[in-house]
């Protein structure tokens, strides 16, 4: 049962309006009589109605910023829908959401964003982050004035708060086991990557060829080709190998690029009999699931990373309640045609 206001003031021996006051650090309080009120609520295990304290806020709200990179692919384009209902659900006269989408991975525009974000006075950030140096330095420099939570792709030694979204090394290590079931072993294998400036495109690869070197050495891995999360290149890149290698057996795109691969697979009549394994539960995708072009997608949940960075950094400014760990994982969700 929840422990209220007037539990704590009973205990405290104060009235309900300074146990508010105190919590909420509104108003005069003795300093003694705040920390017995602080400590008392503490140990009943004492949480505050989300709400009702940013119903107090409203002469000077949370502000919260947001800014998502590669909008423009399928499933960050889930992601940025996700982020505008959470935006809607959560922006209250106590807190006020800012959000910035950006084409591509885009350094400068990333950077061009967070100083727009910091200008109209945001207390918290969470972002997509560009695997670049000055990035990094951007969030070092703030992450110890304000709380910074990455979500999609990470920013390793950034000081940022947590992070939100899959584990992409282990989700290439997962897309290396499914293959090899899928070629029972034996066969070439076509790995897409996506861009160099994002962390996450880069993990996923090498996730699958570190498993496949250090589990499966009968698949053999043709080099590495990187789309650049653009469909057509990556049909043109699933055409040429086929040509190259007509015993390829299996292909693996790591990123945005799916539809160009099935459409390159359909056209060389290799749908079904080269086995392919995505990312991504979005229309397209289920129905080249349903068709037999796809064999496995593995979803990285779009409704986690976009709504709850912004829960996260609303809980730690209001009550200083911090993650539950640094890094917040979305589960392995492997589909194929008998659960999509």
């Amino acid at each position: 049962m929840a422990v209220t206001l007037v539990e704590i003031a009973s205990l405290a021996g104060v009235s309900r309006g300074t146990v508010d006051r105190a919590l909420n650090n509104r108003g005069r309080v003795d300093p003694e009589v705040a920390e017995r009120v602080r400590r008392i609520a503490a140990e009943l295990g004492y949480r505050p109605n989300r709400e009702g304290r940013l119903l107090a806020l409203a002469k000077n709200p949370i502000k919260i910023g947001i800014i998502v990179q590669s909008v423009e692919t399928m499933f960050m384009h889930m992601v940025f829908e996700e982020v505008m209902r959470t935006q809607a659900q959560l922006t209250t006269p106590g807190a006020e959401i800012y959000v910035r989408p950006i084409q591509g991975v885009d350094a400068d525009r990333q950077l061009a964003a967070i100083d727009e974000l910091i200008a109209l006075g945001i207390n918290g950030l969470a972002l997509s982050p560009a695997a670049d140096e000055r990035v990094r330095a951007r969030v070092r420099e703030l992450s110890p004035k304000i709380p910074v939570v990455t979500f999609n792709t990470d920013l390793p030694e950034s000081g940022r708060l947590c992070y939100v979204g899959p584990d992409n090394y282990a989700f290439g290590r997962a897309s290396a086991g499914l293959m090899d079931l899928l070629l029972a072993g034996h066969g070439k294998v076509l790995v897409v990557g996506g861009q160099e400036n994002n962390l996450a495109h880069r993990q996923r690869v090498d996730g699958f060829r570190d498993e496949a070197a250090s589990r499966f050495p009968d698949l053999e891995l043709l080099p590495t080709e990187n789309c650049g999360d653009d469909q057509k290149l990556a049909h043109d890149i699933v055409c040429r190998a086929l040509r190259e290698h007509p015993d390829l057996g299996g292909v693996y795109i790591s990123v945005n690029g799916q539809i160009g691969a099935c459409e390159a697979l359909t056209e060389m009549n290799a749908a079904g009999r080269v086995r392919l394994i995505c990312h991504d539960l979005i229309p397209a995708n289920i129905e080249n699931v349903r068709r037999g072009v796809i064999d496995f997608l593995i979803d990285q949940d779009a409704h986690m990373q976009g709504n709850r960075p912004t829960e996260l950094l609303l809980d730690y400014l209001l009550c200083g309640d911090k993650p539950e760990s640094d890094r917040i994982l979305a589960h392995i969700d492997i589909r194929n045609r008998y659960n999509v």
